[in-house]
C-alpha cells in the first residue's frame, strides 16, 4: 500500500498493482476562477498522471470534482456516485469508462474491491440541482488490504454500521475541516474525527478536506491544531 495526499481530499492510493486517484482537483474549488482560489500551487498538473488505473468521485462539489482535472485523464476508469456520471459524459468522458455506484453496491475488478457507502452531506454544482445526483464514502480492498475513504459526511450511526459491515480497515480518511455550528449535519467536527474512526474500527487516521481551500469560517489552520 502506498499514499500520496496532494491535499484538501485529494490523494493517490496505490493497492497491489493498481494505481487509484481520489477526488483530484489540480487548480481551484469554485465554478469560477477567483472563487475558492488555492493558496499555493499544486504539486501536480493536469494531464502529469497519465497513468492511473481509477478515478474515484466522491460527490460533485467543486471542491472535489473539477472539470479540467477530470478530462485530462485520457486513461483510467471512472468510479463515481450514482447521478454523477451524466456530467462526465457530457465533459466528453467515454460512458465505457465509467461506473456508477449507490451505497453499498460494489465494483469487482483487477484485485480490487470497490465499494460506496453511506454518508451524511448533500450534492449539488449550481442553484438549481441540488441533491439530484448521490453523495459516496467508500471501502477500497485488495492486496489484503482494506481502506475506508470517506467523503464529505457530518457524524452519525453510519460510522458504526460501516464498521460492522466492512471493517476493520487498515486506516480511514476522514475530513476535519469546513465545519460549522450551523451546518452539523453535512461536515465532521475535529472532536468527533476519533470517535468515528473508532466507530469504524479503523486504528489510524489519514486527515484530508483541510490545508488547501478556505472553505469555512474558522482559521484555515484550527482543525489541524485541534
Amino acid at each position: 500500500i502506498a499514499l500520496i495526499w496532494l491535499g484538501n481530499s485529494s490523494a493517490i492510493l496505490e493497492l497491489g498493482s493498481k494505481r487509484l486517484i481520489i477526488d483530484p482537483v489540480l487548480e481551484n474549488g469554485g465554478p469560477l476562477p477567483f472563487i475558492v482560489q488555492r493558496y499555493d500551487e499544486s504539486p501536480l498538473s493536469p494531464g502529469t498522471l497519465s497513468e492511473v488505473d481509477y478515478i474515484l468521485l466522491t460527490h460533485n462539489h467543486y471542491d472535489h470534482m473539477e472539470k479540467k482535472t477530470l478530462t485530462a485523464f485520457k486513461k483510467g476508469h471512472f468510479i463515481v456516485p450514482l447521478g454523477v456520471g451524466a456530467a462526465l459524459k457530457g465533459w466528453g468522458i467515454d460512458p465505457s469508462r465509467i461506473t456508477e455506484l449507490k451505497w453499498d453496491e460494489t465494483y469487482r475488478a483487477d484485485g480490487l474491491t470497490i465499494t460506496g457507502v453511506e454518508g451524511r452531506h448533500y450534492s449539488g454544482r449550481s442553484f438549481w440541482d441540488k441533491n439530484k445526483t448521490l453523495w459516496n464514502s467508500y471501502v477500497v480492498s485488495g492486496s489484503g488490504r482494506n481502506v475506508f475513504w470517506g467523503g464529505d459526511s457530518g457524524y452519525g450511526q453510519h460510522f458504526k454500521r460501516i464498521g460492522a459491515q466492512y471493517g476493520p480497515f487498515d486506516f480511514a480518511a476522514l475530513e476535519i475541516d469546513a465545519w460549522n455550528p450551523g451546518w452539523p449535519d453535512i461536515h465532521l467536527f475535529p472532536s468527533q474525527v476519533i470517535r468515528a474512526a473508532k466507530d469504524l474500527n479503523a486504528p489510524r487516521v489519514l486527515p484530508i478536506h483541510w490545508g488547501v481551500f478556505d472553505l469555512a469560517m474558522h482559521p484555515w489552520h484550527e482543525s489541524v491544531d485541534a
